[in-house]
């Protein structure tokens, strides 16, 4: 009897650990931040204002206290003075996280991918992301999350931007836009 009962367990012990949810999917809002766009020659600057976004990740637990993730977020924005075209921002990225084993589940995570800028024009330029936040979990297969993440989007130095039909005369002066937001979501392992 003793014989088969260690066996017995190992094979529980294999199954418990095949059913740990690696995969996840998390929906989530947020609000970010506005950005500033400088005028060129007699133009005034725009004003991209802040709003709610709302974004989803698709994510793999590692094998060491962490994750990696696709995130995808989109958010639409007025510019001001007021504009007949609105601003809107998409980020797709891939990021890593390291996550403590506490309840609270605090995690650092970065990530790098693109960021699209679309008003009149569409461009795409390559982003880094930094991001903190908590995921403890409310059941075996649920989790909330909330975080802080700031973007860092990549800019030619004086390039011309977010140029209408019959001027261009807006730029970013620098080299990276940088943009915050926070984040509250679901996730949901499977």
């Amino acid at each position: 009897m003793r014989g088969c009962l260690i066996p017995l367990l190992c094979l529980l012990a294999g199954l418990a650990q095949a059913q740990t949810p690696a995969w996840y999917l998390t929906p989530f809002a947020g609000y970010a931040s506005g950005l500033d766009f400088d005028g060129q020659d007699d133009t005034p600057g725009l004003h991209a204002k802040a709003t709610g976004l709302w974004g989803l990740a698709l994510g793999r637990q590692t094998d060491d206290p962490g994750s990696m993730e696709l995130l995808f977020s989109q958010q639409v924005s007025r510019l001001s003075p007021a504009q007949p075209d609105r601003l809107t921002l998409r980020y797709l990225h891939f990021a890593g996280a390291l996550n403590a084993d506490t309840w609270l589940k605090p995690y650092v995570s970065a990530g790098a991918g693109l960021t699209q800028f679309q008003a009149y024009q569409s461009k795409l330029r390559p982003s880094l992301a930094l991001a903190v936040g908590i995921q403890p979990h409310l059941a075996r297969q649920l989790a909330l999350r909330a975080e802080l993440r700031g973007y860092g989007t990549l800019i030619d130095d004086d390039s011309q931007f977010l140029c209408d039909p019959q001027q261009c005369g807006l730029r970013i002066q620098g080299e990276l836009l940088t943009q915050l937001q926070a984040n509250l979501g679901l996730t949901l392992f499977f």
